[in-house]
């Protein structure tokens, strides 16, 4: 009686498809079948599988094969290499194992039997999956530089273009020689997307108010005919390539001016916005659970994010989720209240600041409930424009020299110590790396799993290192751009200045939001404020020029 053959085949992108790879797979595994005199009697095919990125128990294959293996309905596992089982070297090899375990040969129509009759078969078990591990990391490797070096030489990359953006041919001629698309701003799509950036930029618009505001000003997404959705214009705003900087994976590109939807200034205030909306944004930020000292003498606990834009751009309150009650601690929000209490047909409403705690009984505090946010909004605005006057005193350069004095001696300190540690590592990877060679051989006192546990334990703590020298040489880099950050910093504070005191209220919502870290409310109108804008510590401390 012939044995009874199962065949598998895998390719792991869909180019190979297209390249007919599974059935050169299958004719040579059938070729093999026949001379062996086996009958294949059920076939599966994987397309577009990575054998190195699926685990075996997310690949439907693997478990109907060992599931059937199981209840014995074939003999033989045939495939045409072995790495098309697998690639991961911490799993592939125990897979193969099990099969045979289980009573299944396992085969190879270019390779042979894998058998497991001795210590040195399953070494050799291990080996081939390791290396193909290794190739498969390679590969992966190759093809991110590859994608890197093509993005840094302002070239596009391949895919869908984002909104905002065409595909063109400019006679660039590929290696096929094939004419290659290029990528360039498309002028209609690009109104919308400037439309975006700009009304986060002056009012700190979230996703859905830009998707109202959009659809009121009568711009569609013009790719489906239908206003744009919420989920869409957080992708657009995310996207770097509108400030002309092209990206793949971590490698960016320089800027490419004629790519640019909007400065890269612009880009970054917004993405700044965006972050400081987010719920997770006080603690990413550090801005922790704070104690702070009640009127009463007590103490109370706050989370104060910084720089949070205004949670509520509408209303003529200027303050919006960073006031806070001096009493109990806790958040105050902006409401109206009518003007007098009597009900008559021009009777106004006012903007008001409402304890939450006070007026809807959720803790203890006896503080005022209500506060007239006139009175509140005008030493605000005494403040702000006392801070726009002496910004405009300080001298820019010694804001360069403060900031880059402060943290470069450190940052070096401690690049070079990792850079030692990560040396002294590399050095003890290599002695056991030969070590490895020399287990193979039996020449060594270590077993090949012993010295490949060292092994991956150094291996790891390299990586570690590795990615924290990484941290401090882009800490290094970013120090100059840093100082530049900090004055355009100042010059938005000069510019701020000039617009305030003719700015619509939104506009004054999101000055304030961004240079007021937090506004403690107690009785009496009692104000204290907490700024959070970088300049504060020369703003109140340095000499003025």
């Amino acid at each position: 009686m012939s044995k009874r053959v199962y065949c598998l085949y895998r390719v792991s992108t869909k180019g190979q498809v297209e390249k007919d790879d599974i059935p050169m797979q299958k004719q040579r595994c059938h070729e093999f079948a026949e001379a062996q005199g086996w009958e294949i009697v059920r076939e599966f095919s994987e397309k577009g599988v990575s054998g190195f990125k699926v685990s075996a128990k997310d690949r439907d294959a693997i478990q109907e094969i060992q599931r059937d293996a199981a209840m014995k309905k074939f003999d033989v596992l045939l495939v045409f290499m072995f790495d098309r089982l697998g690639r991961k070297e911490n799993e592939t090899p125990f897979v193969v194992e099990w099969f045979v375990n289980n009573g299944i040969e396992v085969w190879s129509s270019e390779e042979g039997q894998q058998r497991f009759d001795t210590h040195v078969d399953k070494l050799m078990n291990y080996i081939r999956y390791w290396q193909a591990s290794g190739e498969s990391l390679k590969t992966s490797v190759r093809t991110k530089t590859r994608l890197g070096q093509i993005v840094q030489e302002g070239r596009f990359r391949g895919g869908k273009p984002a909104y905002g953006y065409r595909l063109v041919k400019k006679g660039r001629i590929g290696k096929k020689n094939r004419e290659l698309y290029d990528i360039e701003i498309n002028p209609e799509e690009a109104i919308a997307v400037k439309r975006m950036f700009d009304l986060t930029d002056r009012y700190g618009y979230g996703g859905r108010k830009l998707s109202s505001v959009l659809h009121e000003e009568g711009i569609i997404n013009l790719r489906t005919g239908e206003p744009f959705h919420y989920a869409s214009i957080q992708h657009i705003l995310s996207n770097i390539m509108n400030a002309g900087i092209l990206r793949s994976g971590e490698t960016k590109s320089e800027v490419f001016p004629e790519l640019q939807i909007v400065s890269l200034e612009q880009f970054n205030r917004v993405a700044k916005a965006r972050e400081q909306r987010s719920v997770n944004y006080a603690i990413k930020c550090g801005g922790t659970t704070e104690i702070v000292q009640l009127e009463d003498g007590t103490e109370a606990a706050v989370v104060r994010p910084p720089r949070a834009y205004p949670r509520k751009i509408v209303g003529k309150a200027l303050l919006s989720g960073n006031v806070y009650c001096g009493h109990c601690g806790g958040r105050i929000f902006a409401a109206t209240a009518r003007k007098t209490h009597c009900p008559t047909e021009d009777n106004e409403r006012i903007a008001i600041y409402k304890c939450y705690n006070r007026s809807q009984h959720k803790g203890q505090c006896d503080g005022p409930s209500t506060y007239r946010a006139e009175k509140v909004d005008k030493v605000i605005e005494q403040l702000l424009r006392g801070i726009f006057e002496r910004a405009k005193k300080v001298d820019e350069k010694t804001i360069l020299k403060m900031l880059v004095d402060a943290s470069a001696e450190q940052c070096q300190q401690e690049l070079k110590a990792a850079k030692l540690e990560y040396t002294k590592t590399m050095k003890e990877l290599s002695r056991w790396g030969d070590l490895m060679l020399d287990s193979l051989d039996g020449t060594c006192v270590f077993t090949p799993e012993q010295v490949k546990a060292r092994l991956d334990a150094v291996q790891a703590k390299a990586d570690e290192i590795a990615h924290q020298v990484q941290q401090l040489e882009e800490k290094s880099r970013q120090m100059k751009p840093a100082a530049a950050d900090l004055l355009r910093e100042h010059q938005q504070i000069l510019t701020w200045a000039e617009l305030f005191d003719s700015a619509a209220i939104e506009e004054k919502k999101v000055i304030a939001s961004y240079l007021i870290k937090a506004v403690t409310l107690t009785r009496g109108y009692g104000i204290q404020v907490d700024f959070n804008i970088s300049e504060a510590q020369f703003l109140n401390g340095l000499e003025m020029g």
